[in-house]
């Protein structure tokens, strides 16, 4: 149902900019995160996710992501702002690890966790673009959007327990598999409250860019981005 909303949404977004005037660009784009992407800070309360784990989580992330869309200048060429609409696929990753060890009686418990999680959620995104002296052909821009897509993910997780008692050492291993919902109930459960109360992926980006006209009517793009996260963006895009 989500899905269906958001495509009419962008059908009767791109129904009502045809009857405007000024001029359309098309374009994609590749990103690359050079910072985790946040959207909530995982590390106090992951560990309520898993079993078999009770300690600290560090969390390394990852990812990229890439995308099309089309975008509107109300007032043509020389027009500073615009607005788009966009879809995107996006690779949000990121490396589990940490590790405790408790005190028992005769010995100590030492419990060392590490794991993955993985989440390819796609999009569709709204934005909005301001144009710094867009009569040169090499200028900067800025830009604000939101958009949002559905809380796919898994996340994998193995602990390996090593006990010292007595002299003796024993080890066991053992592999935690969920989705990325089924992990926010666990933790929702345990904390005996909604730390997530939407169902969705919200995604939010602030950007500062540089375009440039290589021949007419196509353009190169770079810039970085605050998008749930840290980023760092190209794209090409022709204006007709």
């Amino acid at each position: 149902m989500k899905k269906l909303l958001l495509m009419v949404l962008f059908i009767a977004s791109i129904t009502f900019l045809s009857h405007a005037q000024g001029q359309w660009e098309i374009g994609g784009h590749y990103s690359s995160w050079s910072s985790g992407f946040v959207v909530a800070s995982p590390g106090d309360y992951a560990a309520d996710a898993f079993d078999e784990y009770d300690g600290p989580i560090s969390f390394d992330f990852d990812g990229h992501n890439f995308g099309f869309g089309l975008r509107f200048f109300p007032a043509g060429k020389q027009g500073s702002f615009s607005i788009g609409l966009s879809y995107e696929r996006n690779y949000f990753n990121a490396d589990l690890s940490g590790s405790y060890t408790e005190t028992v009686q005769g010995g100590t418990v030492t419990k060392t966790g590490s794991g993955r999680m993985e989440s390819t959620p796609h999009s569709f995104n709204l934005d909005f673009r301001w144009e710094i002296i867009p009569r040169s052909r090499v200028h900067p821009y800025i830009g604000i959007g939101f958009g949002a897509g559905p809380l796919d993910g898994d996340i994998t997780f193995t602990t390996v327990t090593e006990t010292n008692q007595g002299g003796s050492v024993t080890t066991r291993t053992v592999t935690e598999e969920l989705t990325l919902k089924d992990a926010i109930k666990k933790i929702e459960e345990k904390q005996g409250k909604d730390l997530y109360p939407i169902n969705f992926f919200p995604i939010f980006h602030l950007n500062l860019g540089l375009r440039g006209e290589i021949v007419d009517g196509v353009y190169l793009l770079g810039e970085v981005a605050l998008y749930d996260g840290t980023i760092v963006r190209g794209g090409l895009a022709y204006r007709f």
